[in-house]
Order: structure tokens, then sequence, then C-alpha cells
């Protein structure tokens, strides 16, 4: 670990001023009512320490660090016992005139904003190949180094109808992805319902593109339609733009790809204002309800070959009584067409939990299986590799979170040869 550390120069100041920012942000969003008779103008909220009032900068500009640490091992199963240390340190940047007016005040100049993303990966993420697991058992585990992750020029709906945006960028968050996953360290089950076709441009991987979205109405009562268009040639020389080994082949073609979502779902309008518990207000840590539908064309030219799937996500808020707050949720993702789609059909599902234990109202608890189902023509012999998590996020303020994650892999690799494997770990992650 030392020496993971020591190889990323910016890590260590990061996370000593992260920490001093965070010690004096332990004030996180859970108001107490007084009594009626000592009651006061309310306080101003305090918002969390932000880089932006750190550096001073102005309105047009918002900046945001994000460090994620994942150490990981597995005492038991799989090939051999190993434990491997990944970080993914996030550097966002967003230029726009509207970033600080109401978006019922914006002009057209205030619709339109500048992205731009980098990532720098370091670490071993060989932990899955070492104990001889499909999957990588980290989410933030991609060949190391510096990438680009975002350079695009946008127009933001805001109150209207139409949005765009055109650049280099990656498929999620847009599509294939649904903010419950973002709960999960695992892989296969955090972010993109594990498309495994090789060629599609999934964070840190990027491609250029172009993206339409439209909201009918202008009011999201009728759901939101996006479609992105991807030129997939280029991929592979972006990723390596700054020395990174991608680390996958050679990818020639286009991508194609159609969602509709929506949040206009039973009891989500009840979910729109904080929890009230025990004369307190109590901030929503879990995503809105949401359906989501899709389904892409990948034409790759270099093996004359296309492969097509469908995908959804539901997300609902059941009355549970355990908790403050709960969400269930489901997703698929299943191949219509193409032989080269090594993970022909996905299933996931999971559960997570708001304020489960007395005294800890912003804690979530988080539990989610998935299974993938490999390609008998490509992988002969090979069944499917299940993953079992449970994990634990500890909000210990508005920028520090700490995550213990217990991981069980059913039938590592998918040949029936290796043992269960045993996994656990924590995930740290600082933003601001």
């Amino acid at each position: 670990m030392p020496n993971v550390l020591r190889s990323t120069g910016l890590v260590l100041p990061l996370l000593r001023a992260l920490l001093v920012l965070g010690v004096g942000g332990l004030t996180l969003a859970v108001h107490a009512e007084p009594p009626a008779h000592l009651a006061k103008e309310p306080a101003p909220a305090v918002d969390p320490p932000s880089l932006n009032r750190l550096l001073a900068i102005p309105g047009w500009v918002d900046l945001d660090i994000n460090l994620q640490a994942q150490p990981l091992g597995n005492p038991s199963g799989g090939t051999a016992q190993k434990g491997f240390w990944m970080q993914q340190l996030t550097l966002g940047a967003t230029f726009s005139s509207g970033l600080t007016k109401p978006s019922d005040q914006w002009r057209e100049g205030d619709h339109w904003q500048t992205n731009l993303q980098l990532m720098l990966f370091s670490g071993d993420p060989q932990l899955n190949a070492a104990i001889g697991a499909a999957y990588p058992l980290q989410s933030t585990a991609h060949p190391t180094g510096l990438w680009l992750t975002e350079a695009s020029l946008e127009r933001r709906a805001g109150r209207g109808e139409l949005g765009v945006k055109a650049g280099v960028f990656s498929l999620n968050p847009g599509f294939m992805s649904t903010p419950v996953l973002d709960q999960y360290v695992h892989s296969a089950l955090n972010d993109t319902l594990n498309f495994s076709v090789e060629g599609l441009p999934i964070n840190p991987y990027i491609a250029p593109g172009v993206e339409l979205h439209w909201k009918p109405g202008g009011s999201g009562r009728y759901g939101e339609w996006r479609y992105a268009a991807f030129w997939i040639d280029a991929e592979q020389n972006l990723a390596s733009l700054f020395g990174v080994n991608p680390d996958q082949g050679r990818s020639r073609g286009h991508l194609q790809t159609l969602q509709w979502s929506t949040t206009q779902l039973p009891g989500a309008r009840g979910l729109e204002v904080p929890i009230q518990h025990r004369g307190q207000a109590i901030d929503r840590q879990l995503p809105p309800p949401q359906l989501q539908l899709g389904g892409g064309s990948l034409a790759n030219r270099s093996s004359g070959r296309s492969d097509s799937a469908l995908y959804g996500t539901l997300t609902l808020a059941p009355p549970l009584l355990l908790g403050l707050d709960n969400r269930l949720w489901l997703g698929v993702n299943s191949a219509v067409s193409g032989e080269t789609n090594p993970v022909p059909l996905f299933l996931a599902g999971g559960w997570l939990s708001q304020g489960l234990l007395p005294g800890r109202p912003l804690d979530v608890l988080a539990l989610g299986y998935c299974r993938s189902s490999f390609n008998s023509q490509l992988n002969p012999g090979l069944s499917a590799e299940a993953v079992l998590e449970l994990n634990y996020t500890i909000n210990l303020n508005a920028n520090l979170s700490l995550q213990p994650v217990l991981q069980w892999v059913i039938n590592p690799g998918g040949s029936g040869q290796v043992n269960a494997i045993l996994a656990t770990g924590l995930q740290l992650q600082l933003q601001f």
C-alpha cells in the first residue's frame, strides 16, 4: 500500500486536505426541530466543504475531486489467497454561465456547458485473475495510469425538452446505468449491468459520440428519452493518450443505443421531502424509484459481426418496516443477436436500506446478487459466475465515507473447478 500511495504524488497531499476539510464538515444533513416555545428563525444551512470555495473559484466554474480506495483480499477460496489495493482519483471540471442560476431563469447561453474529466488509476487491478474469478472484485480495477474520461460540449434541457451532448465521453452514467448500482463495490454489480462486449465505451473508456436527450413536455411526466451514437475506431487511441496500456483489442465500427426512463412511479412523490423521524428532518441517501428500458447495437467492422442487446432496471421504494428508507431493485441484460457477446444473459437484484441501525440515520446497508451466464459457443464448458455482496456505508460527514464490504463469488470463472471465493475489504471515498 505505501508504494501505491507514493506512486501518485497528488494523493497524500489531497488526502490530508480532505481530512482537514472533513473534520470541519462533521455536521451532516440531520436537523433537529426545537420545541415550539423555543422555535427561532431557522439558521441558514451549512454547506459541506468544497473545492470551489477553498480555491475561490468563480461561479461559472465547478470543480470536483473524488478519491476512491478499495483494498480487498480473499481469506479463503479461489486458486490462491491474495490481497490487492486499487484506487481511483477523479478530477472533474464544468464551465457554464448557468451553473449558479435557477434553470427557469436561463437564457440560451446558460444552457450550454463544457465538461472535462480526468481519472488516475493506481494499484494492482489483477486480483480477480490471481484468484481465479472472471470479473474484478473492485469497481476501480482498470489499467493503471492517467485517462482522459470526458471532453464534451453539452446543451442542458433545463425546463425545456431538448438537450444534446457532443465530444468524447462514455456510455455511462447516461446509459446502461442506474444510481442504485453505484452503491456496490464488485465490478459486475456496480454501474453497467456487466456489459462485456469488447469495444463498448464504458467508463473509463471513451469514444467520439453525440447524445440527444428529449424530455416530452419538459416536466418529466412522460419520462425521458436518450439516443447516442459512438464511433469506436478511436477508442483505443483515446485510452492510451497519456501512455496507458488499454488492455483490450482494437475495435472498428459504430455503436447506437436508445433508452427510455421514468421516475414517475408509485410513491415517488412522497420521497421528494426529507425523512421525518423523532423530531428530525433527515436527508435521503437513496436514489428515487426509477424504471429504465433500453437497447443497443454494436456494428464491429473488425470482426464483421454485430451485437445487439436489450436491458432494463427497476428500482422501487417498498414500505418496509426496517430502517428509515428502503429500495428494492432488479436488473437484466440480455443479448438479442451476436455470437461474440461473452455474457448473453446477466441478472441482478438487491436491497438498500438507510438508517437501519439506531443512531446512524445516514448510513446505508446494501445487499446485492448477480449472475453472469457465459456464452457456451465462445467458452465451451463454462456455465456462470455469481456474486453475493453485502456492504455497509458509514457516512462520517458530507465528504468522507467508509464502506466495509463482504463478497461471496460462487463458481469463480464458471468452470466448476474453483472453490467459492470469500473476499472482504473496505472502500474509502473522499469527495469535495
